[in-house]
Parts: C-alpha cells; sequence; structure tokens
C-alpha cells in the first residue's frame, strides 16, 4: 500500500510499535511484581499461620489474639490468660481476609474445618508432601498451605484469593488503562515531531516541483541550517542556481545564434529570389536556385522557431490576456486550413461548442494551426479529422483526433520534445523542423494550461488542450 511506502507513516509505525512494546513490557513487569508481592505476603502468612496451627495441635503455647492487627505467637504475655481450645481454633477461622483451616486426622471421621472453609477441600496426598514444613498449593482462587503434624494428622491453612485476584483485576485494568492514554498521547507527540522533523523535505518538494514547471527561480528556506536538511537545501540551492544560469545561458546562445543565422539567411533568399527572377535559360541552374531557395525557407523557419523558444524560455514572450472562444478559433484554423486538407483527400468535421477562455489570440492560434496541421499530414489518404471543443470542470477544452497510423507507445512520451521525430522522413518531407509541439507545448503551460496526447498504433492520435475556463 502507498500509505506503509511514506516515509512519515514508516517513522509514526515503529515509533508507536516501540512505544507500545515498552509500555506493555512495562505494564507486564508492574502487574508480575504486584502480583508477586501479593502472593509472597500471603504465602508468609500462610506459613505463619500454618507453624501456629501445628503448636495448636501438638498441644504448645497457643497464639494470643491479634494486637495492632497482627497475630502474637510469643505466648501470654503478663495478666494474659491463654484461649481454651474452642476459642483458639475461632481465633484461626475468624482471622480478617478470608482465613481458614482444615484439619485431617488417621481414620475414616471427617475432617476438623472452620466454618468459612470452603466445601470438599481435598486431602494433600501423601506425595505432595515434600517438606516438613508448610507446603504450598493453588486450587482455583485458593492459596493454601499444610503441614504434616504428626501420624496420619495433616493440618491446612488457606486463604480465598477472590479479593486478591479483584484487586489485581482492577490494577490491570488502570495499567492497560495508563498504557492506552500514554500510548495516544505519545503517537500524537511522534506525529508532531515528525511532521515538524519531515517539513524540510516537504519544503524540498515544493520548491522541486515550482522548479520542474519551469519557475528556476526558486529556492528553499534555510532557516534550519545548522541541520542536515539545512545543509541539504544549501546544497541544492546551489544545484538550482547553477541550473537557472545554465538555462539562460543556453536561451541566450540560441537567441544570439539565431539572431545572427537571420542576416545570411536573409542574404541567401534574397539572392535566389533574384536569380529565379531573372531568365535562365540554364534548366539545371534554376534547379539548383530552386533548391537553395526552400533550403533557406526552411532555414529560416527553424530559425524563427529557435527565436520563440528563446523567448519564452527566457520569459520574455510578449503576449497578451485578452477574452476568446477555442471554438471561434478553431474554426478559423479549420477553414484556414481547408485547401492543405483537400489537397490530401481529408475530412475536416468539427463539433464546436463555446468554450470561453483568456490567453493572447494569436499564440493560441499557433497551437491549434499546429495541432490541426499535423493531423492532416500525418493521417491516411481520404482520411478523417474530428475537432472539438466544450467546457469540462472550469475548463476549456478543444481536442483534436486524427485517423492515421498512430504513435508506437515508445515514441508517445517523446512526442514534445525539440527535434524529435517519431518518423524523420515523414517530417522532413512535410516541411516540418520539429519545433511545433515543443513550441505549442511553452505556450499552453504559459497560458496555465495543459496539452496531452493519447494515441495507439492504427488508431489515430488524440491531442487534447484544456485553458483555465473564463
Amino acid at each position: 500500500m502507498r500509505l506503509f511506502r511514506s516515509m512519515r507513516w514508516r517513522l509514526q509505525f515503529w515509533h508507536g510499535l516501540l512505544l507500545a512494546a515498552v509500555l506493555a513490557g512495562f505494564a507486564f513487569t508492574a502487574y508480575e511484581y504486584e502480583r508477586r508481592q501479593a502472593l509472597s505476603s500471603t504465602d508468609s502468612e500462610l506459613e505463619r499461620r500454618a507453624a501456629s496451627m501445628s503448636r495448636l495441635i501438638r498441644g504448645g503455647p497457643p497464639p494470643r489474639r491479634e494486637r495492632d492487627g497482627a497475630p502474637d505467637d510469643e505466648g501470654p504475655g503478663p495478666g494474659e490468660r491463654r484461649l481454651p481450645e474452642n476459642e483458639e481454633m475461632s481465633y484461626m477461622a475468624d482471622a480478617p481476609g478470608g482465613w481458614y483451616y482444615v484439619v485431617w486426622v488417621r481414620g475414616p471421621q471427617q475432617p476438623t474445618a472452620s466454618p468459612n472453609a470452603p466445601l470438599g477441600v481435598p486431602r494433600p496426598l501423601r506425595e505432595d508432601i515434600v517438606e516438613r514444613g508448610p507446603n504450598f498449593r493453588v486450587r482455583g482462587l485458593f492459596r493454601e498451605a499444610f503441614i504434616p503434624v504428626g501420624p496420619g494428622v495433616v493440618a491446612l491453612v488457606g486463604r480465598d484469593m477472590t479479593g486478591e485476584a479483584e484487586r489485581l483485576a482492577r490494577f490491570a485494568t488502570l495499567l492497560a488503562g495508563s498504557a492506552a492514554a500514554i500510548l495516544a498521547l505519545g503517537l500524537l507527540g511522534g506525529r508532531w515531531l515528525v511532521g515538524r522533523s519531515l517539513r524540510p523535505i516537504a519544503d524540498i518538494g515544493a520548491a522541486a516541483r515550482r522548479i520542474a514547471q519551469g519557475d528556476l527561480t526558486q529556492r528553499i528556506g534555510t532557516a534550519d541550517t545548522d541541520s542536515e536538511f539545512g545543509e541539504l537545501a544549501e546544497i541544492l540551492n546551489t544545484t538550482f542556481a547553477r541550473l537557472e544560469a545554465s538555462f539562460a545561458h543556453q536561451a541566450r546562445f540560441t537567441a544570439d545564434a539565431a539572431h545572427e543565422l537571420r542576416t545570411p539567411v536573409a542574404v541567401l533568399l534574397t539572392h535566389t529570389q533574384n536569380a529565379l527572377a531573372a531568365p535562365c535559360s540554364n534548366e539545371g541552374h534554376r534547379e539548383a536556385f530552386e533548391a537553395c531557395q526552400r533550403a533557406a525557407q526552411r532555414m529560416r523557419s527553424l530559425i524563427d522557431s529557435l527565436m520563440r523558444l528563446a523567448r519564452i524560455d527566457a520569459g520574455q514572450a510578449e503576449s497578451r490576456n485578452a477574452p476568446l472562444d477555442l471554438a471561434r478559433r478553431a474554426s478559423e484554423a479549420v477553414e484556414m486550413l481547408g485547401p492543405l486538407a483537400a489537397s490530401r483527400g481529408i475530412t475536416v468535421r468539427s463539433e464546436l461548442e463555446p468554450a470561453p477562455a483568456a490567453g493572447d489570440p494569436g499564440e493560441i492560434d499557433q497551437v491549434i494551426v499546429n495541432l490541426l496541421s499535423n493531423a492532416i499530414q500525418h493521417n491516411t489518404e481520404g482520411g478523417d479529422v474530428l475537432v472539438r471543443s466544450r467546457t469540462e470542470a472550469g475548463l476549456a477544452v478543444l481536442t483534436v483526433a486524427d485517423r492515421g497510423p498512430g504513435i508506437a507507445p515508445e515514441h508517445l512520451p517523446h512526442v514534445f520534445e525539440r527535434f524529435y521525430r517519431a518518423d524523420a522522413s515523414r517530417s522532413r518531407s512535410s516541411g516540418g523542423v520539429g519545433l511545433g509541439l515543443s513550441i505549442a507545448l511553452a505556450i499552453v503551460k504559459a497560458h496555465g494550461g495543459t496539452l496531452l496526447v493519447e494515441s495507439r498504433p492504427g488508431e489515430g492520435a488524440l491531442f487534447t488542450l484544456r485553458l483555465p475556463a473564463r
């Protein structure tokens, strides 16, 4: 998915994953520590109570009632009396916290148990008693310690851990809620931090897009010059400056070369025209002069196109912004190129709806004439050309479709490149110099529009001109 190819989302994903892992580890450690602490405290109390039960059954000094919240096993103090046996058992059974006892003796008689003991407490098996001291076991929510007291006598002290389990569940819920809140805050903070860190990349991309659209004066802001992005921005700005200087130099060279060539070409045309105007009995000389004239005219067309492109590249093309209708401009172009179409047996059909736009009528005429003349020249004999205009989604649209041989897929991306010819012999025979579509595209871009081509071999070509609607 494109979402996971984004550097922003990949950074945030790994940041969130790491944060979630850390929080999960912390929560698990805290919960496990709390559980072990509760279990250790319970086991210590079970061990102490089991030892008291053992002394009580063996006839040793019984425990005293609790003082300051904890039983005292040191025997009766001064002025205190020993508890009778039934009171001693009651002491063990009535202790707060869900404590209970069970005592098994040899024989079939029922075990002695405190009233709060759960029903059906199983007697520990012989193999379960591995130590003389307390042995521990867990049955569901009951934690129990049992100790052998004498031959066939086993005493068990247990505790109902339901309250402790509920407390641990509340603690786990608190940990989960806290971890979720911290994770949400961490993700929001990470999103802000990642966005702030990657903002220079967005600025670099925006500047690069504007430069790719032809505005070579754009530069990247370098406020944070101490970071790696600041260094990258400075390097790119230097590259863009050199690129702008290179394009400016190329445009000046093209304009200067074209300007210098205009004079000798004009002289050549003048002499060939004078020579052809004068009587000449040598047919070979006349053919030579006519060839020179055609070559000079071709050179003049090339020079004019080069100068036009140089002015566009340098931003010096003079154009005016006036209301125009693509339907009307296309109708005039069809009428003007009618003789050319008739000479090749091409039928030009028009489906023109009003398509108001704004721009330089002369430049837009040049674009339409270029598209239409290409459709006529690159069509099959006796074919047809369809010209349509309409408005669509706030745009004035003009399409020119032919029924020619089409453009091969490998040539389609290069159609608007300067001097590119998919069929060099055909372009030369038609008098083209390979700059018409390049100039048309430059004009359309200067007007804020687009010029696209679609084609399949054997199905002709479709050129689509879009300009902002007026």
